[in-house]
């Protein structure tokens, strides 16, 4: 699954638990409505740290820009 993806579906599935959230009448139901909001959150939050890190390219501190003027 790409990325996007992940984040489209992330999003709607915490919009959705959301809404339950706030048209809920039962405190039970609401407490696990709330852990999972939470856990969603979360992964939110991971899924952007990963997408952000595999987007930076391993860079060797010994190569030469090829634009560097000294060289």
């Amino acid at each position: 699954m790409r990325d996007s993806d992940t984040t489209y579906y992330l999003f709607t599935a915490l919009q959705a638990m959301e809404t339950a959230y706030s048209v809920n009448k039962d405190l039970t139901v609401a407490k696990h409505l709330s852990q999972a909001m939470e856990a969603l959150h979360r992964v939110t939050h991971k899924a952007g740290k990963n997408v952000r890190s595999s987007h930076q390219a391993a860079t060797d501190p010994y190569e030469m820009d090829e634009f560097n003027s000294a060289v």
